[in-house]
């Protein structure tokens, strides 16, 4: 169940979606065309039916032993347009979409769009998102995610300020409780596995390809190899044909020229 929105004291809400648009949001999420394999989880769509993104006051969560602290959370139409650039430039998987982002509006929390949909945090905007040490799984679905947000002192501190300042952690925060959430090293989503692999099929067929290119080329090269001996071949049998014809003519020459002696 989705926690009250209003506890997250927002300064600013966008409009409720409504439910014809959260149906039509396949046609965003999946591509023009092929299987529709993504969707939007319900908490994310229940989130969405009251507030089509916004920024909340109380916007800090810990991970990875460091404190977060979300600036905003994408209207679904912006968060969608993020996803497809990421996509495009090699930084994201499919079946992953960017739902909040920090202060210098990088994408910060992302949300699978299979099953409950987890949520996870990718600790740089450099980072790939199959890299497991960049990446943290914050909740199993999205309303448990909303309930880990709350103000920054709870969450840390003097800790989450300095995250909020340097939300990337290129300055070490100062150390705060125990984080609730456990880093996932080996939990990658459903997406990420499905980029992998096919990563790995399209490596195979490039070097499959390299391979028979290769091999053709080789081919190519000995065909090439035994042309020009045979040519050779033929060029020496010609010329030896030459010089026993060359012969032949002297020989009759000085026959005729031998005949033509003994006449006289």
């Amino acid at each position: 169940m989705l926690r009250d929105l209003k506890e997250l004291r927002w300064r600013r809400k966008g409009p409720p979606l409504p439910a014809s648009v959260l149906d039509a949001a396949k046609h965003k999420i999946n591509p023009p065309q092929g299987e529709w394999r993504w969707e939007l989880p319900k908490a994310y769509c229940s989130f969405l039916s009251q507030m089509d993104g916004g920024r909340p006051g109380r916007g800090a969560f810990q991970a990875g032993g460091k404190t977060w602290t979300i600036e905003g959370f994408y209207a679904f139409a912006d968060a969608a347009n993020v996803a497809e650039k990421l996509r495009r430039s090699g930084r994201l998987p499919d079946g992953i979409l960017p739902v909040a982002f920090t202060a210098n509006d990088k994408p910060l929390v992302y949300l699978e769009l299979t099953g409950a949909g987890k949520v996870f945090l990718k600790g740089s905007p450099r980072a790939r998102f199959e890299d497991a040490k960049a990446v943290h799984e914050l909740s199993p679905d999205f309303a448990r995610f909303l309930d880990l947000l709350g103000d920054e002192a709870d969450a840390g501190g003097a800790g989450a300020v300095a995250a909020a300042a340097d939300p990337w952690g290129t300055r070490a925060a100062a150390a705060p409780a125990a984080s609730p959430v456990k880093k996932a090293t080996n939990n990658k989503p459903a997406g990420v596995k499905a980029a992998a692999a096919k990563k790995a099929t399209k490596k195979k067929t490039a070097k499959k390809a390299t391979k028979k290119k290769t091999a053709k080329k080789v081919a190519k090269k000995k065909t090439a190899k035994k042309v020009a001996k045979k040519k050779t071949a033929k060029k020496a049998a010609k010329k030896k044909t030459a010089k026993k014809a060359a012969k032949k003519k002297t020989a009759k020459k000085a026959a005729k020229k031998k005949i033509a002696k003994k006449r006289r």
